[in-house]
């Protein structure tokens, strides 16, 4: 026969969080009411575990623990959720168009410098001249 209330640490570890975990997220989520015992220590109900399991998905999902009270309260976030639902596929941005560099000739003065220190190594490599 399975307990009905269970300390802090077999709650978490059923929920696969640590019991500092659980413990944050009574400070946060105030519905979180675990019993307690004359020594002060926390014993979980096993109907809560469906909560906390719900909490601990929505973490593993990304949301805050805030957010996670807001979800249980109303059910819905007030700041908006991109989940990604939209009806119509975002369209993709199209591309910028690549730089172009204006390469210029080589300037007259410029070539004939070139040229005359082309005419020396071929001289220099027993070429012509």
């Amino acid at each position: 026969m399975e307990r009905v209330w269970m300390k802090i640490g077999e709650a978490a570890r059923r929920v696969g969080v640590s019991p500092k975990d659980l413990r944050y997220w009574e400070a946060i989520i105030p519905e979180i009411q675990p019993r307690r015992s004359r020594g002060n220590l926390r014993y979980y109900h096993v109907d809560e575990l469906d909560r906390l399991n719900r909490i601990h998905a929505w973490l593993q999902e990304g949301l805050t623990v805030s957010d996670c009270r807001e979800l249980l309260l109303r059910g819905q976030l007030s700041r908006g959720l991109n989940l990604g639902l939209d009806l119509e596929p975002p369209q993709p941005k199209p591309a910028p168009a690549p730089r172009r560099t204006v390469q210029t000739a080589p300037k007259a003065p410029e070539l004939a410098k070139v040229r005359a220190a082309l005419k020396r190594l071929l001289v220099q490599l027993g070429g012509e001249s």
